[in-house]
């Protein structure tokens, strides 16, 4: 079976034609469009059978029943159902452009014929929330989700399973914006209401609350309740899927890797990392799933903090920059990210000029999205940018560069809390920075010793701190004659 839309911008992609049978020998001079209602025109066609018949030159639709076509531009409950399905698809297989224009023409035919309280237009508006998300744009996809909500609450009451859907799409936009409370209270509610219903064990959304729960939860450092609730999420996977070759698991997989990266179980992150990717690029051949991106990026920056597999960890980070910018493209929040991740790679490898460089990428991406309110101002991705380039400039060790360093450092220090909570390894690693910064410039500031103390003390007490960090950070106190004897805790 072959399904026809009546877009010419879908239609010539050169991604996605490749897709599809050839159509043909000859060009047809008459556009695809052509006589289409506003709305598109969806028709699903099957290859003619071996030895049939001349098909009817009437109508597409038209004929008896085993006619090669079925039109369904008079169909619009039907179409909508069909595009939006097609869309995601199209998005899981890396075509953000090309599914999206399928999922926002499904919504178009829904608001136009069914209204924008129908719970029609709710199922469109959680795929136009996933756009908006594969975008970057996470404000215009948590409004999209809300409207969502809006309605399914309306139509199915507080308790419906529509709108546990719902609140798995707004705890994945809050996930991205960094608001990992909310992101933890939207799928907690979610789970329950599939627990109301009696849902829980065989709705397929289970699992991908479950996993919005476990980010939630290790985002805010709750890591003992994050792998429990993945430890449960994986066995539920793999008895409703029947197999674990299948790219829910695969992404369920890779994110319990954060979890397990986080408590210092770094063999079994790179495994299940490993894992993912071979799920996703081999057994599945889903090479530009965007998630499979963000398993290069998470597997390459685990790498890093391996001193024997550095040079491996720079080609997963290359690699998921190369593939980030051909499917998201330049000015992605997540591209951002893949330009920050291969500079701390490059800082690592000595070459500090590229890493300065990346991260100046990765700000500057970061801003425009603040400025088009993809991203809040005070997301914690900003705030360790302008730690790593603070960072580098107080690593010169002149004056000018403590001068350079200490607004960015400061500017970190206010974002730093904002989303994660005080005294985060990011926040007390920009603390003892912005000590050294202030001591090259004034040597007799107290504020040096004091921001220098607390955040090496803080840091020491972090299993997962660098010791070559901790070893600076030792050198820099001797040579600031800082005395460290009272706690973090009570200074002032």
């Amino acid at each position: 079976m072959r399904i026809l839309i009546a877009d010419d911008e879908v239609a010539q992609s050169k991604t996605l034609r490749p897709l599809f049978a050839a159509g043909g020998k000859g060009k047809s001079k008459i556009r695809a469009t052509a006589g289409a209602p506003d709305i598109g025109r969806l028709i699903l066609a099957r290859a003619p059978r071996k030895g049939a018949g001349k098909v009817s030159k009437g109508r597409a639709g038209s004929a008896q029943p085993g006619s090669n076509s079925l039109d369904l531009g008079d169909e619009p409950e039907h179409a909508a159902t069909i595009l939006d399905a097609l869309g995601i698809t199209l998005l899981n297989s890396g075509m953000l452009n090309e599914g999206a224009r399928l999922i926002e023409l499904a919504l178009r035919i829904r608001r136009k014929f069914f209204g924008n309280d129908h719970p029609a237009t709710g199922l469109s508006l959680n795929s136009y929330s996933r756009v908006q998300r594969e975008r970057g744009d996470y404000e215009a996809a948590v409004i999209a989700v809300q409207d969502a909500l809006r309605i399914n609450r309306k139509v199915y009451g507080e308790r419906g399973l529509p709108v546990a859907v719902s609140l798995k799409e707004l705890g994945l936009a809050q996930l991205l914006q960094g608001l990992f409370a909310d992101a933890r209270s939207a799928a907690s509610e979610g789970l329950e209401i599939l627990k109301h219903t009696g849902l829980y064990e065989t709705d397929p959304n289970t699992t991908r609350l479950l996993d919005v729960l476990g980010r939630a939860q290790c985002a805010l450092h709750e890591l003992d309740a994050a792998e429990e609730t993945y430890k449960s999420l994986l066995p539920i996977d793999q008895k409703q899927l029947g197999t674990r070759k299948h790219p829910k698991y695969a992404t369920h997989l890779a994110n319990f890797g954060l979890v397990l990266e986080q408590r210092g179980k770094r063999a079994g992150a790179v495994r299940a990392y490993k894992n993912a990717i071979d799920l996703y690029a081999g057994t599945l051949n889903w090479d530009r799933h965007p998630n499979l991106i963000d398993t290069y990026a998470n597997l390459g920056s685990l790498l890093r903090s391996l001193p024997k597999q550095a040079k491996e960890a720079g080609k997963y980070l290359q690699k998921a920059l190369d593939l980030g910018l051909q499917i998201r493209g330049e000015s992605h929040v997540l591209v951002g990210n893949d330009y920050a991740n291969l500079a701390r790679w490059q800082y690592d490898s000595g070459a500090r000029d590229g890493a300065t460089k990346g991260f100046v990428q990765a700000l500057a991406i970061y801003s425009s999205n603040v400025r088009k309110r993809a991203l809040p101002a005070n997301h914690f991705f900003i705030a360790e940018t302008l730690t790593w380039q603070g960072r580098i400039a107080v690593e010169r060790d002149t004056a000018a560069g403590g001068k350079e360093g200490e607004p960015l450092l400061r500017k970190a220090l206010e974002i730093w809390p904002a989303q994660l909570g005080p005294n985060t390894p990011g926040e007390n690693l920009a603390k003892a920075y912005l000590g050294r910064a202030i001591g090259l410039q004034r040597s007799d500031d107290t504020e040096a010793c004091r921001l220098l103390c607390e955040g090496y003390q803080r840091l020491k007490q972090d299993p997962q701190a660098s010791p070559e960090v901790l070893r600076r950070l030792r050198g820099w106190l001797k040579e600031q004659r800082c005395s460290c004897e009272e706690s973090p805790a009570s200074s002032k």
